[in-house]
């Protein structure tokens, strides 16, 4: 009886050793083999990514409506894409407008100057002409009394760079004359979305004024940019 006690001893700790084994052999196929967890490596790349943004500017004039303030006085006239003064008369000035918008993407904003090509004068006795407003863009001031030649121009916007009497010195309803130099109507520091000013022209006459049909000047207005 002792003896096979011992036997089945024997038997059991065989089968343990060959248990312990296999379990080794497997946990050895699961290190060394298709089952290890290998930590994967990471790669960074980096992307340029780069685009164009074209410089842009706008400036536009419309048509103003009479009975229109406009910088202290008021519209009598209605313009279009041009500006009839109508029929001179001694006894009111002839005052229209018109509305400049202005669009730019510029970083430091724009700048609007105006000017004339001559006097306002008859085309067919060129030495006939309507004296200018003796207001300038540096000092503008009040428009001329009924019954006295005078043409000029104003603008509504009070935010000019600084020159002359100040960034504002239109306020108040001062005018200036035109000139055949540019001279700034319209100013700002930024860039702009149809942002608009309106710039008002009037004239006068005396008793003594050329009678005539065709009296008339070109102004151009000019828009810069500071990209």
């Amino acid at each position: 009886m002792p003896e096979k006690i011992k036997k089945h001893k024997e038997i059991a700790f065989i089968i343990g050793i060959g248990l312990f084994l296999s379990i080794a052999g497997v946990i050895g196929l699961y290190q060394e083999g298709d089952f290890v967890d290998y930590a994967q490596a990471g790669t960074t790349s980096n992307v340029t990514v780069s685009a164009t943004v074209a410089q842009s500017e706008e400036l536009t004039i419309s048509a103003v409506n009479a009975g229109v303030a406009i910088n202290g006085s008021t519209t009598t006239v209605t313009s279009t894409a041009d500006v009839s003064l109508g029929t001179l008369s001694t006894g009111a000035n002839s005052i229209a407008a018109q509305t400049l918008t202005m669009t730019t993407n510029a970083g430091s904003g724009y700048t609007v100057n105006v000017k004339y090509d001559d006097k306002l004068r008859r085309q067919s006795a060129t030495t006939t002409n309507i004296d200018d407003h003796s207001g300038t863009n540096g000092s503008p001031s009040a428009f001329s009394a009924p019954n006295t030649e005078a043409f000029g121009y104003t603008t509504e916007d009070y935010s000019l760079s600084v020159a002359g009497d100040g960034a504002d010195r239109f306020t108040g309803g001062d005018w200036a004359a035109f000139t055949d130099s540019d001279a700034e109507v319209a100013y700002h520091t930024a860039p702009v979305n149809a942002t608009t000013t309106k710039v008002g022209y009037q004239a006068g006459i005396s008793g003594t004024t050329g009678a005539g049909a065709d009296y008339q000047c070109i102004v151009t207005y000019t828009m810069a940019s500071s990209f």
